[in-house]
């Protein structure tokens, strides 16, 4: 551009204004998008809950300073590092040490910034905060946030490193053959040169690609974030789009999270009122806020009216929660098949009944013992819970949209796998009647069974892990959905991790996606967003990539003939207008904005070759053609009449680029298309009545009503052989894929 203004080549400089355009509508998208994450994030953001001048209220973990009292409890992310002063939980460290057995924190404990609460409750005292955290200080060797691979992102990087190195190369090469040929020795051949120089250079350069991309990303999370669905990482649109296998946690995705207690059910002489009054006594004294304790809250109330001695909190790991009460004994609630109960044989059936019509169950148990220490003695059962997930509404529909559209579904639960099983047919889930129970089964054994089944149950965290691993290292792209501490580990390894809002700090903090609304319904859209954004880059991309290969061989061959005296790269910046506005600038940015849903086929590099190398093959061949007749018939195809033709001949090879591209034509691709013909025919007629302002440069004097017929044969010509040349890349790219 400065070389272009020192040589007088203002109407060349056209070309910035596209670039400029592109920055500001890039810059606008983007920080549109930003603005409006931003306030999403508000929702998210990392909140403590803490104790000052004894009231209790929310802030900023921004805000938090030294000796602050904290609250902690199940699901929430410790923040900063702190000392247990009352109460006692348990923590998992797993990001920071790599160890995912959780560790119980007692009074005068301490917790660490990057751990997360597993069960209880408790008040610590902040030691540190910020920088001196111990997560800030292992940060360079721990990540406690994964970044999705983007292949976007991967493949536009190795298309930049190569053109910006070819574009440099060709730069040194120009300039050192116009320095020895005197190029630069007379205003003039300055001009000239400078002209030639810029000509070949700018259509090199795929300006605008790389901010389209960025533009389109943007207004992908735009979207999103309207539809009240928060992307924490840009690239995880991309990833989502990609995934190929789907994990689901059951609670908060095939059921909405919302419980009831449908049926108490007594034992061993033991009366409702008394089962419900143990529940309320237990559950105050645990301070459990899980869903389920929620359900058994709303239905028992809080007055159950014993004063608990010792708790335990409800973790993932154990499946249930007990309390001890003076002169009572223990009471213990949870999954049955993590109790043991001397009264196994008899409620085997009634258990097995339940299950089966998907409802979850519950075993209450009760020992004279009055310790909590050891609960491996056997229970007497006084009492069966039965709960009911409530189903969504969207459920059925959103697994036949993922089915229909190629992702694989797998229920992975710590819930009872009768239970499981059943809502899981119920949704419609393939392979629900073939399930397993991963109890018992140790963490090295499981991944022989993860090919086998689409349904597990009593999957333990850490088992839930080992799935996701699984499947990605048998080359599968998995996303994962949670909302619990238990699907922490999972959502971490997983390409994609979707977490809902109204879960666990913890499980928002590590996943690439939030929904709001904690709305299931909307992860289609989501897929659809990713589509969108991968499919039409695709398009847009090629329509880039196909100018820069044919500047790259045409530069070539006129560097080449400059050196032995012929012409040199006859090309201004101006002569190519119409295509940079027109076929790539204007349509790429209308079609990146299109709804498009299709599947995903073949890699992003890879499609964008297919379509680019034809259009490009098309494009230099038929230039050089004419520049050959000129060669061979100077007296018939002077290189004046060469440069008119060839200038003719690449914009009408541009818009069958852009047809190829946008094909099959919708109505919406349809309207774009003819949209940039006219433009392009009114650019043409307004140059050719106001040629002296010298806008595209073209001579269109010396064509004479034979030269017009030999073009319009070529441009003929020029079609088919598109078509022959796009079959056979295709073809290529196809088998190397293959192979």
């Amino acid at each position: 551009g400065v070389l272009m203004f020192v040589a007088e080549q203002y109407s060349g400089l056209f070309f910035l204004f596209v670039l400029i355009a592109n920055i500001v509508i890039g810059l606008f998208q983007d920080i549109r998008a930003r603005k409006l994450v931003d306030k999403l994030r508000l929702v998210t953001n990392p909140k403590a809950t803490v104790v000052r001048n004894g009231s209790i209220f929310e802030i900023q973990v921004n805000d938090l300073v030294l000796s602050d009292i904290l609250i902690l409890k199940a699901g929430d992310q410790v923040s900063i590092d702190a000392v247990l002063v009352e109460g006692k939980i348990s923590a998992n460290e797993s990001l920071l040490t790599g160890e995912s057995v959780p560790v119980e924190k007692n009074i005068g404990d301490k917790v660490f910034s990057g751990s997360f609460v597993t069960s209880g409750t408790a008040r610590v005292r902040a030691t540190s905060v910020g920088r001196a955290n111990y997560a800030e200080q292992l940060q360079s060797q721990v990540r406690l946030f994964k970044r999705p691979k983007s292949e976007i992102l991967k493949s536009m990087r190795i298309l930049f490193r190569y053109i910006g190195a070819i574009v440099i190369l060709f730069a040194i090469a120009y300039g050192v053959t116009f320095s020895l040929k005197g190029g630069f020795s007379t205003f003039q051949s300055f001009q000239s040169s400078v002209g030639s120089l810029a000509g070949s250079l700018v259509a090199m350069i795929p300006s605008g690609m790389y901010l389209l991309t960025s533009m389109t990303l943007a207004v992908g999370v735009l979207r999103l974030a309207y539809k009240r669905m928060l992307v924490q990482e840009l690239y995880s649109i991309e990833t989502l789009a990609r995934v190929d296998v789907l994990c689901l946690d059951k609670t908060g995705t095939l059921t909405d999270g919302n419980m009831d207690v449908k049926e108490i059910i007594t034992y061993n002489g033991t009366s409702e009122s008394e089962i419900r009054k143990y529940l309320s006594s237990l559950l105050i004294a645990t301070k459990d806020n899980n869903q389920t304790a929620q359900a058994i809250l709303k239905e028992v109330g809080f007055d159950g009216g014993f004063n608990a001695v010792d708790s335990l909190s409800f973790s993932s790991e154990k499946k249930y929660s007990a309390a001890v009460f003076k002169g009572i004994g223990t009471i213990i609630i949870g999954a049955p098949e993590f109790i043991k109960s001397r009264d196994e044989e008899i409620i085997t059936n009634e258990i097995k009944k339940h299950t089966k019509k998907g409802y979850r169950v519950l075993l209450i148990a009760y020992s004279k013992e009055e310790k909590i220490s050891d609960l491996t003695n056997d229970f007497a059962t006084i009492g069966l819970l039965v709960v009911q997930d409530h189903i969504r509404e969207d459920a059925k529909e959103n697994i036949a949209w993922f089915k229909n559209n190629g992702v694989g579904i797998k229920i992975i639960s710590g819930d009872n796998v009768d239970t499981v099983s059943e809502i899981s047919r119920i949704v419609g889930v393939e392979g629900a009647n073939k399930y397993i129970s991963l109890e018992n089964i140790p963490l090295n054994e499981v991944a022989n069974y993860v090919q086998k089944y689409n349904v597990f149950g009593r999957v333990s965290p850490e088992q839930k892990e080992v799935i996701i691993k699984t499947l990605r290292n048998a080359g599968h792209i998995v996303a994962m959905t949670g909302d619990g501490v238990n699907d922490i580990l999972a959502l971490k390894v997983a390409d994609c991790s979707i977490a809902m809002a109204s879960g666990a700090a913890a499980a928002r903090n590590v996943s690439h996606l939030v929904s709001l609304d904690s709305n299931f319904g909307k992860l289609p859209e989501v897929v659809d967003e990713g589509r969108r954004v991968i499919n039409n880059l695709q398009r847009t991309c090629s329509l880039f990539l196909a100018k820069t290969i044919f500047a790259v061989v045409t530069s070539l061959v006129f560097l080449i003939a400059g050196w032995f005296g012929g012409l040199d790269y006859p090309f201004l910046t101006n002569n190519l207008y119409i295509w940079e506005i027109c076929t790539i600038g204007l349509a790429a940015f209308f079609l990146a904005l299109q709804k498009n849903s299709e599947r995903l086929k073949g890699s992003f590099m890879g499609n964008i070759i297919k379509k680019a190398v034809p259009g490009g093959i098309m494009q230099f061949t038929f230039v050089l053609l004419i520049y050959g007749l000129a060669t061979i018939f100077p007296n018939f195809v002077s290189l004046e009449v060469a440069n008119t033709m060839a200038i003719f001949t690449f914009t009408v090879a541009s818009y069958f680029i852009l047809a190829k591209i946008s094909w099959p034509l919708d109505g919406y691709r349809l309207i774009l298309f003819l949209s940039m013909v006219g433009l392009g025919i009114i650019a043409f007629i307004f140059d050719f009545f106001l040629r002296s302002w010298e806008i595209l440069k073209i001579s269109y004097e010396v064509m004479s009503p034979i030269h017009v017929l030999v073009l319009f044969l070529l441009i003929a010509l020029a079609l088919p052989f598109y078509l022959i040349v796009s079959k056979l890349t295709s073809r290529l790219v196809n088998r190397k894929a293959d192979t």
